[in-house]
């Protein structure tokens, strides 16, 4: 079989293949021979027609069906002849078969780059000190607390910040019931005993009225205006002020809970002083999973400044920046940006997603190319322990996500390669030349 290699951009080959007309013969044959086993011709019993009556009457399909049979045996042939291992195929051109030529065809094909990795054992990497105050601790306990705060009524002031208003509200717009502008949307015209927590954390029913209820007293009506915005779901008062009467009925002062042993038992400890031990011990645990993340970015940009790779295989890369794009969309989606403003940054999306996608291949080509060196493999128990954080992590069972993972086309041989690439990072770390700061 004859092959010849091009190279015809970075990491990218063109071979051209011709499979011996014998070959194309014999294999032609056999697909004749195969076709006349079931074909029906008029005249004759089925299984009996000679073959060259079979011939005249189904040689194109015989050809087809021989094409299909050699160029992929012919492929992988010239693959092992030539000695290269293709990342992508990228098309199949110019195939032409008859019987009495050879089969010839073109497949174009991106390849692993050619590249060598720098000494990579005692990379120098700076440590920063760890250091968890007690204002640390004490904004955790701060925290716990507030999460398990309950409100109470008050009556003595004003509504202010972080209260929660029970409100009877109206809204009209240049005179006339909301009603009767977005019937659609009753609950915009008005509404009783509703509560608005007055924070900045939570979203807002109607634009902007959480500000214009502090300092609002119990009984007291309020008029207040509400610009609804550009693109707002009720299209009949998108972009328009609209007024409204608001009168408080209630108002609810948060009290976070208070630090004492008891608190302390709902938590999980036995004591406040036992409590204050854990939160910092796994304070320092996060800051440590920090400092280790911080440095182990900063062996892997070494290792990409000092390994040369000139060229990267461009359907990966392409196909990473569809990843790295489709996850940004998503992402701005999930956030509420419009696909007005996600089509205004386009280009920037575009060029950032090319740059990342480049860094990307070539990290992967490099960690792979450690991770063969010091023959790094990913055991059962390590796919099954990483399944089991996931789980902990969308609170079901490990078995649940594993069958979740099994659903999804190439999940866990994804999860594979991220657990070797993920070794691979450890063994630099783990043969670094660790430097404390300063």
């Amino acid at each position: 079989m004859k092959v010849t290699v091009e190279n015809v951009g970075p990491c990218r080959k063109a071979l051209r293949v011709e499979v011996p007309a014998e070959q194309v013969m014999v294999e032609y044959q056999k697909v004749i021979k195969e076709i006349s086993g079931g074909a029906r011709i008029p005249g004759f019993r089925q299984g009996k027609a000679p073959l060259a009556v079979i011939e005249r009457q189904y040689s194109k399909n015989a050809l087809e069906e021989t094409r299909e049979r050699l160029v992929p045996m012919a492929y992988h042939t010239a693959l092992k002849q030539e000695n290269l291992t293709p990342v992508s195929v990228v098309d199949v051109t110019d195939v032409q078969i008859t019987k009495q030529l050879p089969l010839s065809f073109k497949v174009t094909v991106d390849v692993a780059p050619d590249f060598a990795l720098p000494p990579f054992k005692g990379i120098p990497v700076t440590s920063k000190k760890i250091g968890v105050t007690d204002e640390d601790v004490e904004q955790i306990l701060s925290n716990m607390r507030d999460r398990s705060a309950h409100f109470e009524p008050v009556t003595d002031r004003a509504a202010r910040k972080e209260d929660v208003v029970e409100i009877d509200y109206s809204g009209t717009f240049e005179g006339k019931p909301l009603s009767e502008i977005a019937p659609d949307h009753p609950e915009l015209a008005q509404g009783k005993a509703f509560w608005v927590l007055l924070s900045d954390a939570m979203p807002e029913f109607l634009p902007g009225i959480k500000a214009q209820l502090e300092g609002i007293e119990i009984g007291q009506t309020r008029e207040v205006t509400i610009v609804f915005p550009e693109g707002y779901r009720a299209k009949s008062i998108a972009g328009k002020a609209t007024v409204y009467a608001v009168t408080a009925k209630g108002i609810r002062e948060k009290k976070a809970a208070e630090l004492n042993d008891d608190f302390a038992k709902t938590v999980g400890a036995d004591s406040v002083g036992e409590l204050r031990k854990v939160v910092r011990e796994n304070l320092i645990k996060t800051a440590e999973a920090t400092e280790k993340g911080r440095q182990s970015d900063e062996i892997v940009k070494w290792m990409i400044d000092h390994t040369p790779i000139n060229d990267l295989p461009q359907s990966l890369v392409e196909e990473e920046a569809r990843h790295i794009i489709q996850d940004v969309v998503q992402e701005n989606v999930r956030k509420g940006v419009t696909k007005d403003d996600i089509e205004s940054n386009r280009e920037d999306i575009f060029s950032r997603a090319a740059q990342s996608a480049s860094d990307r291949v070539k990290v992967n080509y490099i960690l792979n190319r450690i991770a063969d060196e010091e023959k790094i493999t990913v055991t059962k128990a390590d796919v099954e322990q990483r399944l089991a954080d996931m789980a902990v992590r969308y609170g079901i069972t490990p078995e649940r996500m594993k069958e979740e993972m099994t659903k999804r086309d190439n999940a866990l041989e994804g999860l594979r390669r991220n657990l070797r690439l993920e070794k691979a990072v450890d063994s630099l770390h783990a043969a670094a030349k660790i430097t404390p700061e300063g």
